[in-house]
C-alpha cells in the first residue's frame, strides 16, 4: 500500500513537473523568442485625471519628474483636468517626453473652471483626425469629449475621450452612447476617462448604458488614491476592439495624494485585427 501511494506521488511530481517545464518553454517561445505571438506586438493606451494640473504643480521638478515617468510607460494615455488657461503646463510636460507627439483639446467648462484634455502618444502611431465636440455640442456636457482617430501599421482604432460631470454621469453617459452609436461602431472602439461611473454617481446594477460594450474596469477596482473605494475611471471596448484585448491594470506605484486624487488606467491590445484567431485568446488565457 505505501509503495503504490508513493508511486502515485511520484506519477503526480512528475506530471506537475513536465507540464511546467511546457508552459515555461511555450511562453519562452512566444514572448520571448518572437513566436506566433509577441508581446511587442501589443500596444498600451492609457488614460489619467491629473487633478487640477496647471502652473502650479508645473514649477514642481519633483512632480513633473514623477509625471514623466508614468507617461513613459504608455504607447498612448490621454491626460485630464489640465486647467491653466494658456496649457502652459502640458507644453512644458511634453517637452519632457521626447518620444512622444502631444495633442491638446479646446478648453470646456460651463464655470470659470475649465479643462483640457491631453493626447500623448508615440512617434509610431499616426493621429489620423481629432474631433473636438465642445466646438459645437457644449450644450450637452459639461466637458465635452474629443475623438481621435489613430493606426498604427494595418491597425486602425477610434478613441472616445471625457471626464464627466459627476452628478450628471448617467444623462452624460447616455449621450456620449447616442454620440458614438450614430458615428458608427462597425471598426475597433474604446471609451475612456474619468466617467465618474461608480459609488453614489453610478450604479451599474441599475444602470443601462454602453451594455453592450465590453467594461474593462471592473466596479470592484479602484482608481482613486485617497480614502474612496470607487472605479471612476473606466475604459470601455465594442467587440470589435475586445476581440485583440489582453490585459488592464491600474498604475500604483509611488502614485501619492500630492500627485493626483486618480491613478492611471490602462489596457493592453494587440495592433492588429484577430477577431477569428482564437488560438490568441489561448495565448492571452497564458500570458495573465
Amino acid at each position: 500500500m505505501k509503495q503504490r501511494t508513493a508511486l502515485v506521488s511520484l506519477v503526480i511530481f512528475v506530471f506537475i513537473l513536465v507540464v511546467t517545464v511546457i508552459l515555461f518553454y511555450a511562453y519562452y517561445e512566444f514572448v520571448e523568442n518572437g513566436g506566433a505571438y509577441n508581446i511587442n506586438d501589443t500596444f498600451v493606451i492609457g488614460n489619467w485625471n491629473l487633478e487640477i494640473f496647471g502652473d502650479k504643480k508645473a514649477s514642481d521638478p519633483s512632480l513633473m519628474n514623477e509625471y514623466s515617468d508614468v507617461i513613459n510607460h504608455y504607447d498612448i494615455i490621454f491626460l485630464q483636468e489640465i486647467r491653466d488657461q494658456d496649457a502652459s503646463s502640458f507644453i512644458k510636460l511634453c517637452g519632457m517626453l521626447p518620444d512622444y507627439e502631444c495633442n491638446i483639446s479646446s478648453r470646456a467648462g460651463r464655470s470659470s473652471s475649465k479643462e483640457q484634455y491631453g493626447i500623448v502618444y508615440l512617434k509610431k502611431f499616426t493621429l489620423n483626425r481629432i474631433i473636438d465636440y465642445n466646438i459645437n455640442m457644449s450644450g450637452v456636457w459639461e466637458r465635452p469629449p474629443i475623438r481621435a482617430d489613430f493606426s498604427i501599421g494595418n491597425y486602425s482604432f477610434t478613441v472616445y475621450n471625457i471626464h464627466t460631470k459627476p452628478n450628471e454621469t448617467v444623462k452624460e453617459l447616455r449621450s456620449l452612447e447616442t454620440l458614438v452609436d450614430s458615428e458608427g461602431t462597425q471598426g475597433n472602439v474604446l471609451v475612456l476617462g474619468d466617467l465618474n461611473a461608480d459609488c453614489s454617481y453610478y450604479d451599474p446594477y441599475y444602470e443601462n448604458v454602453f451594455s453592450t460594450w465590453n467594461w474593462i474596469i471592473k466596479s470592484t477596482d479602484d482608481t482613486t488614491t485617497g480614502a474612496s473605494d470607487c472605479a471612476y475611471d473606466r475604459i470601455l471596448l465594442n467587440s470589435n476592439m475586445y476581440s485583440e484585448f489582453v490585459d488592464y491594470g491600474i498604475y500604483q506605484d509611488n502614485i501619492g495624494e500630492q500627485v493626483s486624487d486618480h491613478y492611471p488606467v490602462w489596457v493592453r491590445l494587440r495592433d492588429q485585427d484577430y477577431s477569428r484567431d482564437t488560438s490568441f485568446h489561448t495565448f492571452v488565457d497564458t500570458m495573465i
